[in-house]
């Protein structure tokens, strides 16, 4: 099992790769981002339970990391409306 230091370390990797993610999801149709997000969710939970977190730390853990996620799809769509407001 990781140490408290790695498991740490590898949780703050995951959610610095939240900027790509959100590229990537918000990429992709609007029929198709559920399921995108539904997969994001499900990795970041196996994550946080390979690393042997406990199920409700995972939980709350993953619960951040999803709203974190959301904020920067949505993000990315309001940058692209004011460019294409002002182009």
């Amino acid at each position: 099992m990781a140490s408290s230091y790695e498991v740490a370390k590898i949780l703050e990797m995951a959610v610095a790769g939240i900027p790509k993610v959100a590229q990537k999801i918000a990429s992709v149709s609007a029929e198709r981002q559920a399921s995108a997000f539904d997969a994001a969710e499900r990795s970041y939970l196996q994550t946080a339970r390979d690393l042997g977190c406990a199920e409700a730390a995972s939980r709350t853990w993953v619960s951040e990391v999803m709203l974190q996620l959301q904020v920067e799809v949505v993000e990315r769509y309001l940058v692209q409306l004011k460019m294409l407001k002002t182009g």
